[in-house]
């Protein structure tokens, strides 16, 4: 009998815990997650070209996030902060107070595979050639956008709209919002579509993009649309990727857009410590004279990943004749803490160097193109090749909140090169840089009811 009631009791006991619970708000998971990324760089010659006569650039820049997530049944959310800037650059006694929203977004979950995202975020797809978070930057990018999608475990599709507004002003729809690396747009409207499952040998994507942009006059827009393809392929030790885009429309100037960009790569993990590939990067580009603008545009992608780590054609910027990046790559990782990796960069311009230089010498206004040019002797012919990059870099986690990053880069260039960037110079280029990266979950709570 006391046997029996105690068996009551727990039973009894059991039912109001469970009563208990289904009557507690869900208060949802909250986390608390920060990070402090210190980059020091030693160049001579990052992004542009230096002579041997100019001092060298040493520099620290720094990125610091303090970033607040929320998530309970249907709905999530995230705030991050951010300052970015170089040492020093806000002094000793800052009251600037150069503090800026990374991330603010609220997204809510419908069933069946449906949400919705509003606020500032980051737009990553694909390989993020042409939407990236560019993290290798200070700041980083996000978009203030809406985001509506659908999946399940083999379709995805993402429909992404966004309207910029300078200032809020009665009466004016500010167009002229175009600054070159931060707004790049007045309006944009995106739809992409992926096919097949996470850890699937096979995928691909589709991307059409419309992006309007403050025209010279500052009065109206011009649209530009961007449409292509993306797939990968892994199986066992073999994996490769492509892509093609092609771009429409007009650019800022009011041009006809008719440009395209192919990429291929293909690879092999010869062993558990060594995978190697070799590819090719091509945007189209112009003849050098007005008229269609065949020059391919890069939007809005993470530039440092593909074109060389010392940005010469990056952020948006490649040669008025296209680019054509023949690459080989090579990455050695003896164990989970410690990896290196290694890139070799052959560049050409996308099509022959001769109509640019068609103009008389007397037309020119830049002493350093003057001067090439006169080194040519009146024959106004140059060759396609640019350059060869050599990039080296490695990463050491000792533990997996902290992560130590440093590497070399290498440039010889050509002449063509010197009258692309408008500088006289020395062929060789140069730059080192090491980067502490510290990403801790500083605080985290489990108060989701479980249903």
């Amino acid at each position: 009998m006391r046997r029996l009631f105690s068996i009551w009791w727990a039973v009894a006991f059991a039912m109001a815990a469970v009563a208990q619970e289904s009557e507690m708000p869900d208060y949802g998971d909250f986390t608390v997650d920060a990070q402090v990324r210190s980059r020091g760089e030693f160049r001579t010659g990052l992004s542009t070209r230096i002579d041997g006569s100019e001092a060298y650039n040493l520099s620290v820049n720094d990125r610091v996030r303090l970033g607040v997530g929320w998530e309970r049944k249907n709905l999530s959310m995230r705030i991050a902060a951010q300052h970015s800037g170089t040492w020093y650059d806000a002094s000793q006694k800052n009251s600037s107070g150069k503090i800026a929203l990374h991330e603010a977004w609220a997204k809510m979950t419908f069933g069946k595979g449906f949400f919705a995202q509003l606020g500032r975020q980051e737009l990553v797809y694909d390989d993020e050639r042409l939407f990236g978070a560019h993290d290798w930057d200070p700041t980083g990018r996000a978009h203030d956008a809406i985001r509506l999608g659908w999946g399940n475990t083999l379709h995805q599709v993402h429909a992404i709209a966004s309207f910029n507004q300078s200032a809020d002003v009665v009466g004016d729809l500010q167009y002229d919002v175009h600054v070159s690396g931060t707004r790049l747009y007045k309006n944009m409207q995106t739809l992409w579509y992926r096919f097949g499952a996470d850890g699937a040998p096979f995928h691909i994507s589709g991307l059409f993009s419309n992006q309007g942009v403050g025209d010279v006059s500052g009065k109206g827009v011009n649209y530009m649309q961007t449409l292509g393809t993306y797939m990968d392929f892994a199986k066992r030790k073999f994996f490769c990727d492509a892509s093609v885009y092609c771009q429409l429309g007009s650019d800022r100037r009011g041009d006809d857009v008719r440009a395209f960009m192919m990429s291929a790569n293909v690879g092999m993990q010869f062993t558990q410590k060594w995978r190697a590939s070799i590819g090719d990067d091509y945007m189209s580009g112009s003849d050098g004279m007005p008229g269609t603008n065949r020059t391919f545009n890069l939007l809005y992608g993470s530039y440092h990943e593909f074109l060389g780590a010392m940005d010469y054609f990056g952020y948006g910027s490649i040669p008025t004749y296209g680019l054509n990046d023949l690459n080989a790559k090579a990455a050695f990782t003896p164990c989970q803490k410690f990896d290196m990796k290694m890139a070799l960069h052959w560049f050409y311009s996308g099509r022959p160097i001769n109509n640019y230089l068609k103009k008389p010498l007397e037309e020119l206004t830049d002493p350093a193109k003057i001067a090439i040019m006169r080194r040519y002797n009146g024959k106004y012919r140059l060759q396609q090749h640019l350059g060869g990059e050599l990039d080296i870099e490695a990463s050491y986690r000792p533990w997996n909140f902290l992560t130590l990053r440093g590497g070399i880069s290498m440039m010889i260039a050509s002449e063509s090169m010197q009258l692309f960037k408008g500088e006289e110079a020395s062929t060789f280029q140069s730059q080192g840089w090491l980067s502490f990266d510290l990403n801790p979950t500083v605080f985290s709570t489990k108060h989701r009811r479980k249903l």
